[in-house]
């Protein structure tokens, strides 16, 4: 199943080339907010799964808007330095990233007027969580994931020392298109991820290659803080082909049987660095 927010955040079902309403299938509380009916398709999957067939045709997917599949978790936990692209090989570690910086399909990263010395967007297959995970071991982990999403990870570096600041400005979690649930996905630490920043391939590499796998990440978030229903864990990106974004460009990101997310974005100041240099002229040590 491939399960999407559309238009004023209705709960639908991606089916091809149509987008079907599942609202029938929620409960009035589950409608209540984006998060809630999220948590209420997680927990209704099976019973939405038996009865969408019934629900009819949808509405052409050229005709909706689409909008991040889960607008606002309860946390947004994101994995730091987690490929092996040339960092020593880390434990698992994490940064927690505002929920208010969320954004969906075709919308506008917004380049904040803070003086970064550069701006990045990194790649990411997220893990959207299907059910309470406190104190986890990694053998059971798997277990609770619901499904996969594409995410990118903006960064403003040298704003800040911490994670927070720099991560955090509003529009720097593009998300999406939809939650494909994990029996959709055969292997999810062998899916091919693939980046553009306009027609310029910029980044291409395997999910095989994270250093601390899906169920690792779980165990040890789980081991700190209970992860609830919804929340999405983005994984870490293959920083090799990490080079700048600014303003014009148009950013996709492609995922193995997860989906394709582009945005474009926007900076009212007009900066540009050499699309070719990764780091800027002043950043010299290894991101994120």
């Amino acid at each position: 199943m491939r399960y999407v927010m559309y238009d004023d955040f209705k709960p639908g079902v991606l089916i091809g080339d149509s987008v079907v309403d599942i609202s029938s299938l929620l409960s009035a509380e589950d409608l209540k907010s984006p998060r809630a009916a999220v948590q209420g398709i997680i927990a209704k999957h099976k019973e939405i799964a038996a009865k969408v067939g019934a629900l009819g045709k949808g509405k052409p997917l050229s005709s909706v808007r689409l909008r991040q599949p889960v607008p606002d978790p309860v946390q947004l936990l994101c994995a730091a330095k987690n490929y092996k692209d040339g960092h020593e090989t880390p434990k698992a570690d994490f940064f927690l990233k505002a929920n208010g910086t969320i954004i969906g399909p075709d919308e506008v990263v917004d380049l904040p007027a803070a003086e970064a010395r550069v701006f990045h967007a990194e790649p990411e297959l997220a893990v959207v969580i299907g059910k309470r995970a406190d104190r986890i071991k990694a053998a059971d982990a798997m277990q609770y994931v619901f499904g996969y999403t594409c995410f990118l990870d903006v960064s403003a570096r040298g704003v800040s020392s911490g994670f927070y600041i720099h991560k955090s400005y509003r529009t720097f979690g593009p998300m999406g298109p939809a939650i494909v649930t994990a029996d959709e996905i055969r292997d999810p630490h062998a899916l091919r991820v693939r980046f553009w920043n306009g027609d310029k391939l910029r980044q291409d590499f395997s999910t095989d290659e994270m250093a601390n796998s899906i169920d690792k990440l779980i165990e040890a978030a789980s081991a700190v803080c209970p992860l609830e229903p919804g929340d999405v864990i983005p994984t870490g990106t293959h920083h090799l082909g990490l080079l700048p974004i600014q303003n014009g460009d148009k950013l996709t990101i492609d995922i193995e049987s997860v989906g394709r997310l582009s945005v474009s974005v926007q900076d009212k100041r007009a900066r540009a660095w050499d699309p070719e240099q990764r780091n800027g002229p002043a950043l010299e040590k290894s991101t994120l």
